[in-house]
């Protein structure tokens, strides 16, 4: 009896044939390929994240030194000259804008952080500065 079992067993062909196989790779190389543009598109955009972050990071800190100015009673012209000596950083460059505001005692400051010709961080504020006559 268990001879004829064993025969019965050898009979069977459970198995995988080539073709089944192939289109099982297939199958999976297709998933694979449509997650790995998902993984290259979260790349690029952690790239400009990251890009924006430090750019922002450089308008915060020329926009927290200019704060100082402000505070130190700083005239505008002075201001101006020291957010001029301002260095970029990492390949950036810094603009500063200054401009009074209508019917107030407050200038409208604007740091502009730039990459190349592309704007990456922009940052405005409103300080009080000292006038030329005190």
């Amino acid at each position: 009896m268990t001879s004829k079992y064993s025969i019965k067993n050898l009979n069977k062909e459970d198995g995988v044939t080539l073709v089944e196989l192939l289109a099982a790779i297939a199958i999976l190389s297709i998933i694979v390929t449509s997650f790995l543009a998902f993984f290259i598109q979260a790349a690029n955009t952690n790239k400009q994240t990251n890009e924006v972050n430090e750019a922002t990071f450089i308008a915060q800190g020329v926009m927290e030194e200019i704060t100082y100015y402000s505070r130190q009673g700083y005239t505008v012209d002075a201001a101006k000259a020291e957010a001029e000596t301002l260095s970029p950083q990492s390949g950036y460059t810094i603009e500063t804008e200054f401009n009074e505001v209508t019917n107030s005692s407050l200038h409208q400051v604007i740091v502009i952080v730039s990459e190349g010709s592309k704007a990456r961080a922009k940052m405005e504020t409103r300080l009080p500065f000292a006038s030329e006559s005190e």
